[in-house]
């Protein structure tokens, strides 16, 4: 295979990419459920947290949104890169606790998607949390 990635495989990747970006517009919005289109029926999931299925990680992302909501919290999510390799997707993202009060700290995460033809199969997600007195002056990103 050439070192020069052809043109279909970066057009697809490009494809893919736009896919993850789609899904997270929906997360941004609180559309958690309508995100569910993205993903095979079947589709494994690696949170340690998480039973396994995306039904159940679905749920728990509603969960937190609904508490954030009892906190009066207007939390913001952000993508800050995606990459693609192959049929690999990852992302960078940031949850605010508080839009108006970004000190409060969030979570920073990871996410890797597998895809098998426009549907994600499998999904892993680092979290890392970002609290309000990090000693890091680089900050979160």
């Amino acid at each position: 295979m050439d070192t020069i990635k052809s043109a279909l495989i970066i057009q697809k990747e490009v494809y893919l990419k736009k896919i993850v970006l789609e899904y997270f517009k929906l997360i941004g919005l609180g559309k958690f459920r309508e995100g569910l289109s993205f993903f095979r029926d079947d589709c494994k999931t690696h949170n340690p947290f998480i039973s396994g299925s995306i039904e159940d990680l679905t749920d728990a992302m509603v969960a937190a949104a609904k508490d954030l909501d009892t906190q009066n919290e207007e939390g913001e999510f952000t993508v800050k890169h995606v990459l693609a390799d192959g049929d690999l997707v990852a992302a960078h993202t940031e949850l605010l606790s508080s839009k108006s009060k970004p000190f409060k700290g969030g979570l920073r995460q990871v996410h890797l998607f597998r895809f098998e033809g426009d549907k994600i199969v499998e999904y892993w997600d680092i979290t890392q949390q970002v609290l309000t007195d990090m000693p890091n002056a680089s900050g979160a990103f």
